[in-house]
């Protein structure tokens, strides 16, 4: 019975040396076969797994360099979309302050075509014409110079307006009557601040413009921001752990 046992035994360790050496030698084929062909010296075999693992090195680095690159253009391309939003709502605020501004340049001309309304009804009723002493030249000189600053001080008159009716050029006639001063005060007034609104009206359409502008460059941006993100956790999760860089936390949250 024990001379059964130990020729089983015996035998097992014999199997299993045979289907190792099997093993090893199916193994050596394999790699034999995975050998350029004409490659047999084993200076040769060398060099080529040399050559074999400085290539998946290299192709590893190359790996790395895009995933940089692509991490690198996700984070530019967030701050770029970030700036951008800013400049948004920066556009949406002047366009804001452009609407209250015209508002008042319009509340402004309507004031002023009331006044030349009241000039026009003053002005209807003729004024005798006197030959003037100096006295009153200079009287009427002097009012006239007072009414032109003090509507220049309210905005009711321009730069060269106001240049005009001190130099007394342009139809500026210091010896008029006050009542006819007055009128051409308020026909100026009305001038002025008629393209003052219009050019308000301007800045309006402007500011609308740049806002419209500055926010589908938000919303490109955005989108642009999504792809290079998508692509760069892509780029992240093809490296190997040890070598992967942690996500970036920065997002843009600004709306559109």
């Amino acid at each position: 019975m024990n001379f059964g046992v130990a020729l089983l035994v015996g035998n097992s360790g014999r199997v299993a040396a045979i289907w190792l050496t099997l093993i090893l030698l199916a193994v050596v084929a394999l790699f034999a076969l995975a050998l350029p062909r004409g490659m047999h010296h084993p200076r040769q075999i060398s060099a080529w797994l040399a050559d074999n693992a400085a290539q998946k090195r290299a192709k590893a680095d190359r790996r790395a360099e895009e995933a940089a690159e692509a991490i690198r253009y996700a984070e530019e391309i967030a701050v770029a979309a970030r700036g951008a939003a800013t400049t948004a709502e920066r556009r949406r605020d002047e366009c804001q302050r452009a609407q209250a501004a015209v508002e008042r340049a319009w509340q402004a001309y309507q004031r002023a075509d009331a006044t030349l309304d009241r000039a026009r009804r003053a002005a209807a009723y003729r004024v005798p014409a006197v030959p003037l002493i100096d006295e009153e030249h200079a009287d009427r000189a002097q009012a006239l110079r007072r009414s032109a600053q003090a509507a220049y001080r309210r905005g009711d008159l321009s730069d060269t307006q106001l240049l005009d009716a001190l130099t007394h050029r342009n139809g500026w006639d210091p010896a008029l009557h006050p009542v006819a001063q007055e009128l051409m005060l308020a026909r100026a007034a009305v001038a002025h601040r008629c393209a003052a609104y219009q050019l308000s009206i301007d800045a309006e359409h402007a500011a609308w413009q740049a806002s419209d502008i500055a926010t589908a460059a938000v919303r490109s941006l955005r989108h642009e921001v999504a792809a290079a993100e998508s692509l760069a956790e892509a780029a992240r999760a093809a490296l190997p752990q040890r070598v992967r860089p942690a996500p970036s936390a920065r997002r843009v949250t600004a709306a559109a």
